[in-house]
């Protein structure tokens, strides 16, 4: 797998790995992906917007399903195909992230990411159109 750094923030110059995930997946602005979120989350009765069911249903709104492939392994290892997929990772420690892979390339502001530990991974489907 190879890595391509990629950062992007708000206008204030936050970041936040679940929406620039987004943001490099669905080719959305920040503040589209952050104001999304945080409609899900209040439709949801969540205290945040990095919640698991909430960012679960942005992808379920975007045509992004879970799939059962390569868990608890590290990302480096992933043997994917050529298509589009984000990664909810760990440390396996206390250290939660999630990142982007395109045609197998990680997209990410650390390339240190290659090394942490898979969760859930998630694929775009080809019909990307709101359900």
């Amino acid at each position: 797998m190879k890595y391509i750094k990629y950062y992007v923030s708000s206008k204030e110059g936050e970041s936040n790995c679940v929406i620039r995930s987004f943001c490099k997946l669905y080719n959305e602005e920040y503040e589209q992906v952050y104001n999304d979120l945080l409609e899900i989350m209040k439709e949801l009765n969540k205290d945040s917007y990095n919640d698991v069911e909430v960012f679960e249903e942005y992808m379920r709104r975007r045509n992004t399903k879970q799939i059962d492939l390569n868990k608890n392994i590290k990302i480096k290892d992933l043997k994917l195909d050529n298509e589009e997929y984000i990664v909810f990772c760990s440390d396996k420690k206390d250290y939660y992230h999630m990142v982007p892979i395109i045609n197998n390339v990680l997209y990410d502001k650390n390339e240190e990411s290659l090394n942490l530990y898979t969760i859930s991974i998630y694929k775009k489907l080809k019909d990307n159109k709101y359900q």
